[in-house]
């Protein structure tokens, strides 16, 4: 609960006391503005479900919510990665940070997919659940190698512009995040599989002569 309430409360004083820092960090660096921002709105969104189901005791979990809560989140995080030059013939990203109105409702739609992940994963087994984290970072993976590989920038919306470099940037940035979430995943594979058995000695082979 301590690392829950801290990561509310930080998320709350970079949002209320640093709000034009973070503003400008993503209208300049692409990785920020797609994802270590909305990862730490998500993470409070998830602490703060959290935390209210603790202190008031509320049966949160439903079963019935995981799937409809993880297509939630898969669907939000999908539509606001869409460039507004995209073959789909519409988009918001980089459009929102220039958009009065787009601009609170992306930072709401993470916190909400923060609840949504809460509501979902908690239902789901811990092999499953590192087997949902190494699956979401390949596709972060697969599309920062992507971004690595442009040639023109596709996050544009003037005045907003982000440039091939910045492009590049955020697709090595986001095949390093991939590998750590690997890491992580993996290494918590391990503990769950071995964590319960006990060592064994290993038998003395003696020749009979």
């Amino acid at each position: 609960m301590i690392i829950s309430a801290a990561i509310v409360a930080s998320t709350v004083y970079v949002q209320f006391f640093m709000s034009s820092v973070v503003k400008g960090l993503e209208l300049t660096n692409l990785f920020f503005y797609m994802d270590v921002w909305p990862t730490m709105l998500a993470a409070s969104g998830y602490a703060g479900a959290y935390l209210i189901s603790k202190l008031f005791r509320l049966g949160l979990v439903r079963k019935h919510l995981t799937f409809p809560s993880l297509f939630f989140a898969a669907t939000v995080t999908w539509y606001w990665h869409i460039p507004v030059n995209s073959f789909f013939g519409y988009g918001v990203c980089p459009a929102d940070l220039t958009n009065p109105l787009l601009y609170p409702l992306r930072r709401i739609s993470y916190f909400l997919v923060g609840v949504a992940l809460f509501l979902s994963v908690r239902n789901i087994s811990k092999p499953w659940r590192e087997a949902l984290a190494i699956a979401a970072g390949k596709i972060m993976g697969w599309y920062g190698l992507y971004l690595t590989l442009v040639d023109r920038p596709i996050y544009v919306a003037p005045p907003v512009i982000f440039s091939v470099n910045l492009h590049h940037q955020a697709g090595f940035a986001m095949l390093l995040a991939m590998l750590f979430l690997d890491f992580i995943a993996v290494t918590s594979l391990v503990n769950h599989y071995f964590k319960d058995r006990k060592p064994q000695p290993y038998p003395l082979m003696t020749e009979k002569l």
